[in-house]
């Protein structure tokens, strides 16, 4: 392919300018408590802190990968006593030493607060462990890496069928309820993809052939039953992956896309030569799917469809367009094709104009269709998992949008180099 030397070279740029300038910063600056007490719970939109928020193990795991990842490639000691700072937070306050695993929330003065344990939460836990071991290769934090892992497979894989159940007590007895599933199914394309993603990261720190074996199980669980025909994944399953009717007419587009390329890469690292030769052209039909029916003619990513496409969510979120900009900049170099590079552009001028707050910084959580943000908590707000008049929430990170930058940087050194 004819590689646009310069706008790449420009791009690169404007992601670096985007991470060091605005995100990382901001973090640095508005969300770390005093006397190393941690990171707060939630910051409002005039970047000042909310009393009295609870932390969650998922933000403050985001934020231990955000920092260790910005360190290993700036070679950063700002940006690693950060990522040490996040680390001493997590293994102190939110590792259960008497049962095992993460807890799902602690107060805003670190005491313990809800105990339950998610199988989502505890691949956040390992996916930032194995970055943090990345930038920090201590003995000390692969042997908590092995023990998250050991902990996971004999808790949480399902042992009568495949893949991994939802939620369970402190002391890892199943439960029902607090899944990560409208209705309580008991597995969830969510969480199956981010135990995907981090155990991708542990096989790239740690070439066990156990977890060889889990991580090509889980690819296949992807192709064989959670990717529909027509590029989109299913959402909700029940014990044996088939997909609950409930489930069946809704399209979460942000994971789609982000899927489209966590897929790959665990692929990738993975090696298995088989797995990439499927799952190589359903990827970048995953992409088409999203651009046909999902990416405005702005670049901005739709929300979300429900009824079988017949009721499109219009907002666009914070999050998936991070993951629109990294899932077509793959598709761009698995193919070469410039009309992936041209969403690209077009994507990243659509945050930029209007996700970035140039004035107090970092990123506005929602905005409508035409790019005006939500500034408000209104009640009928179509996603109840983040707020629109906080800056920080338990869900809302560094990490989409910090790992964007990285991702987009590092494909691009690797196009022009």
């Amino acid at each position: 392919m004819t590689k646009p030397i310069a706008e790449l070279k420009d791009l690169r740029a404007k992601m670096d300018n985007e991470l060091r300038g605005n995100i990382l910063s901001y973090w640095m600056k508005y969300a770390v408590q005093p006397d190393g007490r941690g990171f707060y719970g939630a910051v409002d939109m005039d970047n000042n802190p909310v009393p009295g928020v609870d932390k969650t193990c998922v933000l403050n795991a985001r934020i231990l990968w955000t920092y260790a990842a910005a360190a290993k490639f700036y070679d950063s000691d700002e940006y690693g006593r950060i990522a040490d700072l996040a680390y001493r937070v997590f293994t102190e306050h939110f590792l259960d030493s008497e049962h095992g695993g993460f807890f799902m929330t602690v107060t805003a003065d670190n005491e313990m607060s809800d105990t339950i344990k998610h199988t989502y939460a505890q691949a956040f836990a390992i996916y930032a462990l194995c970055k943090y071991y990345e930038f920090r290769p201590q003995p000390r934090v692969m042997d908590l890496i092995r023990e998250c892992f050991s902990l996971i497979e004999a808790k949480t894989k399902d042992s009568g069928a495949a893949g991994y159940l939802e939620a369970f007590t402190r002391d890892w007895k199943p439960i029902e309820e607090n899944r990560m599933a409208d209705n309580n199914e008991p597995k969830s394309m969510n969480t199956h993809l981010h135990v995907l993603e981090s155990y991708a990261a542990l096989y790239k720190v740690w070439k066990d052939p156990k977890v060889k074996t889990r991580l090509a199980e889980l690819l296949n669980i992807f192709l064989d039953h959670i990717i529909r025909e027509n590029g989109h994944f299913g959402i909700f399953f029940d014990e044996n992956f088939n997909e609950v009717e409930a489930s069946k007419g809704i399209c979460s587009f942000g994971h789609d896309i982000e899927g489209s390329w966590l897929l790959w890469e665990a692929a990738e690292i993975l090696g298995d030569e088989d797995i990439r030769t499927r799952l190589k052209p359903i990827a970048i039909k995953m992409v088409d799917s999203i651009e046909r029916v999902a990416v405005d003619k702005d670049g901005g990513l739709f929300l979300e469809s429900r009824r079988f496409g017949s009721h499109v969510r219009t907002n666009k979120h914070w999050w998936p367009q991070a993951e629109n900009l990294v899932g077509f900049m793959n598709a761009y170099q698995l193919t070469g094709d410039e009309k992936y590079w041209k969403n690209v552009k077009l994507i990243w001028n659509f945050i930029d104009t209007h996700l970035v707050d140039h004035q107090r910084g970092e990123w506005f959580t929602k905005l409508n269709r035409s790019g005006q943000p939500y500034l408000v908590e209104p009640p009928d707000d179509p996603s109840p998992y983040y707020r629109n008049d906080w800056k920080v929430d338990p869900w809302k990170c560094p990490y989409h949008n910090g790992r964007s930058c990285l991702e987009i940087m590092t494909r691009i050194d690797a196009l022009i180099n």
